[in-house]
């Protein structure tokens, strides 16, 4: 967002944008000084968007078996809204459970929930079936 202002030096009268090369100038019709001040303001924002991530792993389990529970809670950008969503998913093997849910943080339009045991949720991300 831009903001200008024009003031009288002299006077501090708010004054009108005048072209500055009309010659003569203006002169201001409080004080009749042509000194002019310029102000333009610029504003723009900033959001900042984290996520934390938490794994747990047993080493006594082959590599593979190893993560047995994991939790992320976060934004991640949607490519299929070519936005940021927040997500909130964790699953955790040793109780069979997968929980998941993600929102439009404009909107608060929850996009996804999805709520099942672990085993069953297959077919999702790296592990879909690839087309040919």
């Amino acid at each position: 967002m831009t903001s200008s202002s024009t003031t009288c030096v002299k006077c501090g009268e708010s004054l009108e944008f005048v072209d500055l090369a009309v010659e003569p100038r203006i002169s201001c019709p409080r004080c009749g000084s042509i000194s002019r001040a310029f102000k333009e303001t610029l504003i723009d924002g900033l959001r900042i968007l984290d996520s934390q991530r938490g794994r747990l792993k047993r080493p006594s389990l082959p590599s593979d078996k190893k993560l047995r529970w994991e939790s992320f809670t976060g934004y991640e950008f949607s490519h299929d809204r070519q936005k940021m969503v927040h997500k909130a998913r964790m699953f955790d093997k040793d109780t069979d459970e997968y929980v998941e849910c993600v929102t439009d943080i404009e909107t608060g339009e929850i996009i996804l929930e999805c709520i099942e045991p672990f085993t069953e949720h297959v077919g999702h991300g790296t592990a879909k079936k690839k087309q040919s």
